[in-house]
């Protein structure tokens, strides 16, 4: 199909109308919400994850609000509200430091789907719909790109917003926590919100851990992260997301636990190691720092390959993905590297879309995280396959996650990994702790 008539065939509103160039193909599959909206468009896509802290930040908030003419006498439409609008202000900072420090402009992305927002939060479709409009109408932003289509559905909606350079000032002198509007648990595979008692509760658990030592950065303090999974059995995904999730790591790193400064203990190559212990082939050596290092081939190639291989859930990835393209690979260069790197990773041949690929491993990844620190009772946050905890617990932490996930290959009956894990902290270099193939712990 030619790019005039691919234009000619969709159907957009307005505020829908897209340059094809933008045009992406992506899930064909009706049951998921990936056709909504592709949060890789945005470096920010809208989402309910903050609230003022205190009556006084409250107040402040209130102001805005009311300022945006969204104020009303309605208590529970309001919490909704400030929400949202804490969020979005926040958000807006963050854009503000990318642009600074990259250029480009403040674009957030903004789901205008219904079931995003009734399965995202308790804040609801029509406080979304409400607070957009009046941002929009007070010249907080503008639109700016129409939504990214699936070819599939011929349509969807988030759109991309332009904010006003005033707004990332209006969170100064505001403190924030995080909202308790957030669902323990979700899925993007349900038009309703998951309800699985057994799963919010763990979940809920981990934030009762949290929130008595909250994460905290600058005027945040971050306790709740969604669970979130991506079929309806829960059987696939179920990482963790929340305010200290999207941060970029030179500032979660800034942050503070009970007021001392933070490490990220991060398992290197959690996937592959994962993949290693399930199948039974192991290419690296019997102590190892780097699952992906191969003579021969630069360390970001290897994993950039065996990462799209395991994303894609297929060893017969044999044209240039996004995460392959951005590690400057071409096609020529790519059939080089897996001349090397197929025949070594024996266990890539067991990968299989759907059934064993990174969906798949996430739920075993977040498992063994979530063990630590209900183990632990430490406030440990987890983020996918690094933990953050105080600086001086850093080591500890790691040697306890190798524990856990030896743990937890003997109970699955896998080979036993101890998997490989650096420790960073603000203005230190990265530092590597060996794993072990069949360790004795």
């Amino acid at each position: 199909m030619s790019e005039q008539a691919i234009s000619l065939h969709l159907k957009t509103s307005p505020e829908q109308v897209v340059d094809v160039r933008r045009t992406k193909l992506l899930s064909s599959d009706g049951k998921r919400f990936d056709h909504l909206f592709a949060a890789y468009d945005f470096k920010e896509v809208l989402s309910p994850l903050i609230e003022p802290e205190t009556k006084v930040d409250q107040a402040a908030i209130d102001g805005l609000l009311l300022d945006l003419g969204c104020l009303s006498n309605r208590p529970t439409a309001n919490a909704k509200f400030r929400v949202l609008l804490s969020s979005f202000i926040m958000q807006a900072q963050r854009l503000s430091a990318n642009v600074q420090r990259k250029g480009g402009e403040m674009i957030i992305g903004w789901p205008h789907d219904e079931a995003y927002w009734r399965v995202r939060s308790k804040v609801g479709y029509r406080v979304a719909k409400v607070l957009r409009e009046a941002l929009i109408e007070r010249g907080w932003m503008t639109h700016h790109a129409g939504a990214t289509i699936n070819l599939y559905h011929g349509f969807s909606n988030c759109n991309g917003y332009l904010i006003a350079d005033f707004v990332p000032s209006k969170a100064d002198g505001i403190s924030f926590q995080s909202s308790d509007l957030v669902y323990a648990t979700k899925t993007s595979a349900l038009q309703t919100r998951v309800k699985d008692d057994a799963v919010d509760q763990r979940t809920k658990a981990l934030w009762a851990i949290w929130k008595k030592t909250p994460l905290t950065y600058d005027n945040q303090k971050m306790w709740l992260a969604c669970r979130s999974f991506s079929n309806a059995d829960l059987t696939r995904g179920g990482r963790l997301y929340g305010p200290w999730t999207t941060m970029r790591q030179s500032e979660r790193l800034k942050c503070r636990i009970d007021g001392k400064p933070v490490a990220e203990v991060d398992v290197s190559g959690m996937y592959p190691t994962l993949l290693c212990s399930i199948v039974g082939q192991v290419p690296f050596a019997a102590n190892f720092t780097d699952p992906y290092d191969i003579e021969g081939v630069n360390r970001e190639e290897v994993k950039a390959v065996v990462g799209s291989a395991i994303g894609g859930g297929t060893h017969l990835q044999r044209q240039p993905t996004a995460m392959i393209t951005r590690a400057g690979i071409d096609q020529q260069r790519l059939s080089e590297i897996r001349k090397i790197i197929i025949p070594r990773f024996e266990c890539l041949k067991a990968l299989k879309r759907g059934i064993l690929d990174s969906e798949a491993l996430a739920i075993h990844e977040t498992e063994i995280m979530m063990r630590v620190v209900e183990r632990l009772r430490q406030p440990i946050f987890i983020l996918h396959d690094c933990l953050i905890c105080q600086q001086d617990e850093a080591l500890n932490v790691g040697m306890q996650l190798q524990r856990e996930y030896v743990s937890y290959c003997l109970e699955q009956g896998w080979t036993p990994i101890a998997p490989a894990f650096s420790i960073e902290q603000e203005g230190q270099g990265k530092r590597l702790v060996s794993g072990e193939v069949n360790p004795r712990i």
